[in-house]
């Protein structure tokens, strides 16, 4: 399904040393979300490692604060093209100290919870909040990686 789908990625930031293998992660996890989704349009889909100056650039020109995300998603109107991924490498690292978790898995989750976004799915309640957590459990899991680590 996801086999049409073309992650091209960037690493502006000069802050941290992105670790041998997260390139590959990041697209293993974008193809497993959208697999999950059952999305099987020809898309690319950008990702930017950022550091937290770069990333807050980009959340100052979005509607609706959310605070210290790790991700931002941003929809793309290009044909071909779902959006991009604003991963802070930064904020990633401080919340593997918070909830004691591998790297990788803050990179995965921070992935697949971008991706979830650039297809619709937002925290905008509840209800939604839970439907998404759980989609982010189960793709995490078919990743290798318990959504529990840390809590």
């Amino acid at each position: 399904m996801a086999s049409n789908l073309k992650v091209i990625i960037t690493n502006p930031q000069t802050i941290f040393k992105i670790p041998s293998g997260t390139r590959m992660l990041v697209r293993r996890s974008c193809h497993a979300a959208l697999e999950y989704e059952h999305y099987d349009n020809r898309t690319d889909i950008h990702v930017v490692f950022a550091d937290n100056e770069i990333l807050h650039s980009y959340d100052s020109k979005r509607a609706g604060e959310l605070e210290a995300p790790e991700v931002i998603a941003i929809p793309s109107e290009e044909e071909g093209c779902l959006g991009t991924l604003i991963l802070s490498v930064e904020r990633v690292t401080e919340l593997t100290k918070v909830y004691n978790r591998p790297f990788e898995m803050g990179i995965v989750y921070a992935t697949v919870h971008g991706v979830l976004n650039l297809l619709g799915e937002v925290y905008s309640d509840p209800t939604s909040k839970a439907s998404q957590m759980s989609k982010e459990a189960k793709i995490l899991t078919l990743l290798g990686y318990s959504p529990i680590v840390g809590l």
